[in-house]
């Protein structure tokens, strides 16, 4: 199963979450996609 979470606060990319896990970080109160969220560390 994919669901729509929402949209990366930094790139705009689509996140989901698929089969129970969520694919993306929220970080300070932002969701963010994987790439984005390696970049600010």
């Amino acid at each position: 199963m994919k669901e729509l979470v929402g949209k990366c606060e930094e790139c705009g990319k689509d996140i989901y979450c698929m089969d129970g896990f969520f694919y993306g970080v929220k970080e300070d109160g932002k969701l963010l996609c994987f790439d984005c969220a390696d970049e600010e560390k």
